[in-house]
């Protein structure tokens, strides 16, 4: 088998590394560790590891790690493990897969195999969420504050508020699902494929998903007040849909949408697109070892 992990995330210090390739020889196995210097190293790792001829692919680290890894093996056969390392760990989670690094390491080797669905917009493929518009934007600027200044809850706060001030620019959207066209005006929108993500935000949709769905929100307020108070409210998770979003819920989103060329984020991985924009759920794409006892309500 192959780990990855990655290092650029504060996830790859010898110590972790070591303690890794230690469980994993308790229980007879001896996994091949890739360590990746940053994201885009990473991506490079996980299709390298996808075109091997091992059958299990683990991935050690965060939810973005995670989703990378997951969005390169998804429609290829392999198996994906998950060694959650991350803060929220939401797709680990999702799985009811163990957050304590020995028996995550157990279910990895020993669980059973289940499915669960991807996504892909213009051919490309993500796992858990795509945004376009504003956020994509504001999490590239994020990453340049980090990089510059550390991460931190503050850094991430002002970065925020600074994209907004710089960019944000208002997106007329022609959204059509199930042979019905709708117009909208936002400033960004996001697709969503992982229930844990919507009920962290506390946002309505986990039955959209767990119905074979994706879930599109997008937020009501245009001005750059609204949209500022709508980012702290989701800080707080203090949203009500009603009130900040419409959601609309299809297993397939057609969005033309004005300026045609838009900023796009497939699971933190940020690109510029030409609309219109095909999203489309990918059923049963991943296969994942879970623990024996998962519950498959989620997948």
């Amino acid at each position: 088998m192959i780990v990855i992990i990655n290092r650029g995330a504060g996830h790859g210090h010898a110590e972790t590394q070591a303690r890794i390739l230690e469980l994993f020889r308790e229980q007879a196995a001896e996994p091949e560790l890739l360590v990746a210097r940053n994201g885009g190293e990473m991506a490079a790792l996980a299709k390298q590891a996808a075109k091997s001829d091992t059958d299990l692919v683990v991935g050690a680290g965060g939810d973005g790690t995670i989703d990378s890894i997951a969005s390169v093996l998804a429609g290829t056969g392999k198996t994906l493990g998950v060694l959650p390392l991350g803060t929220f760990n939401l797709f680990a989670k999702r799985l009811g897969i163990p957050l304590e690094l020995e028996a995550a390491v157990h279910t990895a080797l020993h669980g059973r195999v289940t499915t669960i669905n991807a996504a892909e917009v213009n051919g490309r493929t993500f796992l858990s969420r795509s945004s376009l518009g504003l956020y994509p934007l504001a999490l590239r600027h994020r990453e340049q504050m980090f990089r510059r200044f550390g991460r931190s809850r503050f850094i991430a706060l002002i970065s925020g508020a600074s994209a907004l001030l710089r960019w944000g620019s208002i997106m007329t959207i022609r959204l059509t699902s199930e042979g019905e066209s709708r117009l909208f005006r936002t400033r960004f929108g996001f697709a969503c494929n992982n229930p844990e993500e919507l009920d962290y935000f506390r946002l309505r949709g986990r039955r959209c998903i767990e119905a074979g769905n994706l879930a599109l929100y997008l937020p009501k307020p245009l001005s750059k007040r609204g949209i500022l108070r709508l980012g702290l409210r989701l800080l707080a998770r203090k949203t009500e849909e009603k009130r900040d979003f419409d959601m609309i819920c299809a297993p397939e989103l057609h969005l033309d949408i004005q300026p045609a060329r838009v900023p796009v984020s497939l699971d933190g991985e940020v690109e510029m697109m030409e609309a219109p924009l095909h999203y489309r759920l990918l059923r049963g794409a991943l296969r994942v070892r879970v623990p024996l006892t998962h519950s498959r309500r989620n997948t």
